[in-house]
């Protein structure tokens, strides 16, 4: 006679509760999301990527080369984001470069290739001026930016 029949039928209840779990524990782990960070999904390869908020909040706007827009020039940001970029994350493979004025001048800073910038409020121009809210241009290059054509949006 067995001397612990309840601890064999525990062990036997545990396994086989063990076993019908497994499938259950397995897509629990992939249905799980992962700890990227929300800028990660809406700031495609290739893009510099801006936000009107700090921590990538608020509304985004992304910038790219272009035929229209060719890398290693200065473009202007555009109207609406003009003076309201607080935060920045650089997808493409150069660096990111911004500057306080379109035409562009000596107030400029660039994001290193999959860098951000998550509060430009911690951040100041060379004038010691606070960038956040202050960026009028953007530009995609390894070197400083050369101006580009004002008709066609160049700072």
């Amino acid at each position: 006679m067995n001397a612990h029949p309840h601890r064999l039928f525990g062990r036997k209840r545990l396994r086989l509760a063990v076993i019908a779990m497994t499938p259950a524990l397995a897509l629990t782990l992939f249905a799980l999301p992962s700890a990227t960070p929300a800028y990660a999904y809406s700031c495609g390869g290739g893009y510099l990527c801006t936000w009107q908020n700090s921590f990538e909040g608020g509304t985004q706007w992304n910038f790219h080369v272009t035929s229209g827009q060719p890398g290693t020039y200065w473009w202007y940001v555009g109207n609406t984001p003009n003076d309201q970029i607080s935060s920045i994350h650089n997808s493409t493979v150069s660096k990111g470069w911004f500057n306080k004025d379109c035409l562009a001048g000596s107030q400029y800073t660039w994001v290193g290739s999959g860098a951000s910038a998550n509060n430009l409020a911690n951040n100041l121009w060379p004038n010691g001026t606070s960038m956040n809210d202050s960026i009028s241009a953007w530009a995609i290059s390894t070197n400083y930016p050369a101006h580009g054509s004002r008709t066609a949006g160049g700072c």
